[in-house]
């Protein structure tokens, strides 16, 4: 037989007597020891040729490293929820209809599945386009910008009925804004009519997003941007100050309005008010008079004469003293009046002109006119014409004072 053929591997066969016995340290027989071991459980019972010692019970180790996980994952379990949060469970996938409340909460882990949602914040989104307005006055472009805020009022609905809330609520307000301005005027939107409109669009939102259930609340909405298209913005921003312009003097003369009312009222009282004195004094007057009468009635029955003269001097006392004519009455019963009203202005005139003649004049030597002497002259023309009158005035005083005596 060669050397080189087989035969136990060929190892019999070697001619340089190198025929090797395979050893017991190899991987297959580490194995089996270990096997042996664990069966066994006792370190110092050994089997097979391999003298391996260990040293404690492997049944302790084992169960303190089981320990040890326990308290690894019920300590993982614990969790806490804030103030302005809510918890939401599902348990294997599961939800579960009850609502963690805020706090020290804890759950097994690897089974339950906590989700915590922020119930009191507020979320917003914008949502804007170009949109066409069909109204009455026309087919228009305008473009709107809208602010929606919402807040989520269920839990369980928000994470669970609709896959994306803020994508499905995004597409509500698109179609909820397009319908509400779509049906407007522009000038409403771009002017005065936004407070309705905004709230026109939140009904519209509420009633497309209550078909879907969301669990959420649409706390405000309001137009950011509401402007006509940039070729007339001119021509309408014209308008809107003309409009304003127009609301404002509405509101001053409003004010002007109320301003003169009450001026008419505080003199209509002050009138009355006038009125009502003048009545009381003409009345207390009245009562005077008679009550004077009365005193004088016996004085006229004692001297008829004499009470009536004292009666008509009086009476010329009180006329006299508001005029500003002396009448003089000489002893051939003429009277004589001096118009001293007519003679101190004249007189007044005549300084006047002297004053500004003199500051004319100057240092040139101008010779001023005499009006002097004509004035005066005029002056006594005047008092004989007076005078000559009130003869003739006295003659007819002169029969009335006789008749009145008689």
């Amino acid at each position: 037989m060669a050397w080189n053929q087989p035969g136990n591997n060929g190892q019999d066969n070697d001619p340089w007597g190198n025929n090797k016995k395979p050893s017991n340290s190899s991987a297959g027989g580490i194995l089996d020891q270990i096997k042996n071991l664990l069966k066994n459980g006792n370190s110092g019972n050994n089997q097979g040729s391999a003298d391996i010692k260990l040293p404690m019970n492997t049944s302790k180790i084992i169960m303190l490293i089981v320990a040890v996980l326990v308290l690894i994952w019920a300590g993982s379990g614990f969790y806490t929820i804030n103030q302005n949060q809510r918890g939401v469970i599902t348990r294997f996938g599961q939800v579960q209809p009850e609502i963690i409340q805020p706090g020290l909460n804890w759950n097994p882990s690897f089974i339950d599945k906590v989700y915590k949602v922020d119930t009191q914040g507020t979320y917003n989104f914008n949502v804007q386009g170009d949109i066409i307005t069909t109204s009455d006055k026309g087919e228009n472009l305008v473009f709107v910008e809208m602010n929606v805020q919402y807040r989520i009022s269920d839990p369980i609905k928000y994470l669970f009925n609709v896959t994306n809330v803020e994508d499905s609520l995004r597409q509500a307000a698109d179609s909820a804004l397009r319908t509400s301005i779509g049906s407007s005027n522009i000038d409403a939107i771009i002017s005065d009519g936004r407070a309705v409109l905004e709230n026109s669009t939140k009904e519209e939102l509420n009633n497309v997003i209550s078909h879907y259930d969301m669990g959420i609340t649409i706390v405000d909405l309001n137009f950011q941007v509401a402007r006509p298209p940039v070729e007339v913005q001119d021509a309408y921003a014209d308008a809107i100050r003309a409009q304003n312009d127009s609301e404002r003097e509405i509101k001053q003369a409003k004010a002007d309005k109320v301003q003169l009312v009450q001026q008419a009222e505080g003199r209509s009282a002050t009138i009355l008010a006038d009125a009502n004195a003048y009545k009381v004094k003409v009345e207390l007057e009245a009562v005077g008079d008679v009550e004077r009468f009365e005193k004088l009635l016996p004085q006229y029955k004692a001297a008829p004469e004499i009470t009536k003269d004292r009666l008509y001097i009086e009476t010329m006392e009180k006329i006299l003293t508001k005029t500003q004519k002396v009448i003089v009455n000489d002893k051939s019963g003429n009277l004589l009046v001096l118009p001293l009203e007519q003679l101190m202005k004249n007189k007044s005139e005549q300084l006047t002109e002297s004053a500004n003649f003199s500051n004319l004049g100057g240092d040139n030597n101008i010779n001023l006119p005499t009006t002097t002497s004509e004035n005066f002259e005029s002056t006594s023309q005047n008092s004989n014409e007076a005078q000559n009158s009130m003869t003739d005035n006295n003659s007819s005083t002169n029969r009335s004072r006789r008749t009145m005596g008689r």
